[in-house]
């Protein structure tokens, strides 16, 4: 299977009285995290993006 990004509208949502206070919504999914958890996400994405460009 293979989502593309014109299909997918992510939604990103933060609750701060939450215990996991970020939410990712996308493709169905609903993906609840820390501020820690978000930040390494994002630093993997990151990098996987600078690999994928060389």
């Amino acid at each position: 299977m293979r989502l593309h990004a014109r299909n997918l509208a992510a939604r990103i949502v933060v609750d701060h009285a939450a215990t996991r206070s970020i939410t990712l919504r996308f493709a169905g999914l609903l993906i609840a995290m820390t501020a820690s958890e978000a930040r390494a996400l994002a630093d993997d994405l990151h990098d996987a993006a600078e690999r994928s460009a060389r």
